[in-house]
């Protein structure tokens, strides 16, 4: 009975191990982004007048897989997304009301390396990631 138990005891061990190992995502790789240019400076919508930033806009993207994940942050207005390269294109437009989300799927895009522009009123962000076959690295 001791050993019926105990292999019962190591199958659903190795079982929870293995279920957990498949359900984790995939690894995400950061994309290095610099500021190319803009202004610190918003204008308050309500009063019309110029105000400084008191929290810097936070921009980052993350690939994983075949999409490309963009967070914004302490920012209102659109966000203007262009990512091309060796394999093709894509481009997206969202709104970000203080913090935004964008998942932009490449699927279709060829293996390569590929440059991704933000484009907000503060400042254009860039970087460049590689694209895989069929998503991988």
């Amino acid at each position: 009975m001791k050993k019926i138990m105990f292999a019962l005891f190591l199958m659903i061990t190795c079982s929870a191990l293995l279920f957990q190992a498949s359900a984790q995502d995939p690894v995400e790789d950061k994309i290095e982004l610099s500021r190319e240019g803009g202004t610190t400076r918003i204008t308050d919508i309500n009063s019309m007048m110029s105000i400084s930033s008191i929290d810097p806009v936070m921009v980052e993207a993350f690939r994983s897989r075949n999409v490309v994940t963009i967070s914004v942050e302490n920012y209102r207005g659109g966000a203007w997304i262009e990512i091309t390269g060796e394999g093709g294109a894509r481009h997206s437009y969202f709104e970000v009301y203080d913090m935004g989300f964008e998942v932009i799927h490449l699927s279709g895009l060829r293996a390569g390396k590929y440059n991704i522009r933000i484009t907000l009123d503060s400042g254009v962000y860039s970087g460049t990631f590689k694209k895989g076959k069929y998503g991988n690295r």
